[in-house]
């Protein structure tokens, strides 16, 4: 079984950030917690933490709302059917990255998942 190295750091977050995982390029992880978290809370979060970086979720281009779900101990959400449009949208729909309170920054599970938002963006805002 691979047991990543990583490195756990309580910080002075924002209230609204509970904690952040960053993959280094050596293979390593930094987990930052947020120091203003109860004990038990910040354990959690740890816990929450772990399950990222054990499923391997910074290697993966699902949606980031499946790998939040499924870090959280949850099923992925279900997949709702879309309705066939009426007519095609003017401009392509923009994900927003910063719609999760618990996210202080936009995560991207790759480069062409950044390149995808970054194209849409442009593309709506033209």
């Amino acid at each position: 079984m691979w047991t990543p190295d990583y490195f756990v750091r309580v910080v002075d977050f924002p209230a609204t950030v509970e904690g952040v995982t960053v993959p280094n390029d050596d293979g390593t992880f930094d987990i930052y917690l947020n120091s203003h978290l109860s004990p038990s809370r910040r354990k959690e979060c740890l816990a929450h933490e772990l399950r990222h970086i054990f499923q391997d979720h910074f290697y993966s281009e699902r949606p980031v709302e499946d790998l939040e779900r499924e870090a959280d101990g949850l099923a992925p959400a279900p997949v709702k059917a879309q309705a066939a449009p009426s007519r095609p949208p003017q401009k392509p729909a923009v994900r927003n990255v910063f719609s999760r309170q618990r996210e202080a920054v936009p995560v991207f599970p790759s480069l062409e998942a950044l390149k995808t938002y970054v194209d849409a963006l442009t593309a709506a805002i033209q």
